[in-house]
């Protein structure tokens, strides 16, 4: 037998030994790149330099969000007790926040922020018409040192409804005439029908159309200021004694009832009624006016 052979049987011969002698464990995976040595382990910990001990976490979210990100509305536009001046300053109207990207100088002066369009003025007017209100288009009104008083398109009205007269006379922006003849309709006129003094032939009005600032705030003009105001003094009947806007707390009168009943229905209508207990200022009056303001916010004090 030649040597190849021999060497060939020796081989087959030595297999099965070779076989129960193989290692009980699998063979170790190839090392790692060194690049990327010292990543984390299955558990997620552990690591060395050259690669982060835990993963980032993510953006901590703060415990609680401020006032203005949890109403989605500017903080001013929510009351509390607050005062004519407090919470006018707070809650500025649209018109009177400065355009974006102007400087304070550009900005157009109120009346003209203020402005009804062509469309709009004669659907207020139309709408005067219709509840039979007695009233004249005015020329603009101005006022020669103060920029911020006037009015650019002025009604001058005479009548209310019909039998309704103002008293004296008053110019304002329209859609002021345009609250004050509804507010008679819908909630004055009901009002007294159960006051039983006949049916209102009177409204008498202290200050419409005034440049001048807020009583409280002589920094701030007053709304009068704009033709946006009205102070109701007084109402007159067909059948019966006037009855004047003053402190009836508690009166125990019809006269009472129907102060309370106008006064709290005319914030339906306007978006600012001030009277009697509201301050030491409107202890004899009530002041009404159309002051737009974000999101709607009505002062009825």
């Amino acid at each position: 037998m030649s040597a190849r052979l021999i060497l060939a049987a020796l081989a087959l011969s030595a297999a099965p030994v070779l076989a129960q002698e193989a290692p009980t464990q699998a063979p170790l995976p190839p090392a790692r790149p060194a690049d990327l040595a010292g990543g984390a382990d299955t558990e997620g910990q552990g690591g060395t330099e050259g690669a982060p001990q835990t993963a980032p976490s993510p953006e901590v979210r703060p415990d609680t969000l401020a006032p203005e990100d949890e109403a989605g509305v500017d903080s001013g536009e929510v009351g509390g007790d607050l005062t004519e001046t407090e919470t006018e300053t707070e809650t500025e109207t649209e018109t009177e926040t400065p355009d974006a990207g102007l400087a304070r100088e550009e900005v157009p002066p109120m009346p003209e922020r203020l402005a009804a369009t062509d469309t709009e003025r004669e659907a207020c007017m139309a709408e005067l018409d219709a509840l039979g209100a007695v009233y004249e288009t005015a020329s603009p009104v101005e006022d020669p040192e103060i920029a911020d008083c006037g009015i650019v398109h002025p009604v001058t009205l005479s009548e209310l409804l019909p039998g309704v007269a103002l008293a004296p006379p008053a110019s304002m922006r329209c859609e002021t005439a345009l609250a004050l003849a509804r507010w008679t309709r819908d909630f004055g006129q009901p009002a007294a029908d159960r006051l039983g003094r006949g049916a209102i032939t009177e409204i008498r009005q202290g200050t419409v159309y005034n440049c001048r600032s807020r009583s409280s705030d002589r920094d701030t003009m007053s709304e009068h200021a704009f033709g946006n105001a009205v102070d109701i003094m007084s109402f007159g009947f067909a059948d019966g004694d006037p009855v004047a806007v003053e402190p009836r707390e508690r009166d125990g009168t019809m006269a009472e009832a129907f102060q309370d009943a106008v006064r709290a229905s005319a914030c339906l209508e306007f978006t600012t009624v001030l009277g009697p207990g509201s301050d030491a200022a409107h202890a004899d009056h009530l002041h009404l006016d159309v002051k737009s303001r974000r999101g709607g916010f009505r002062l009825c004090q």
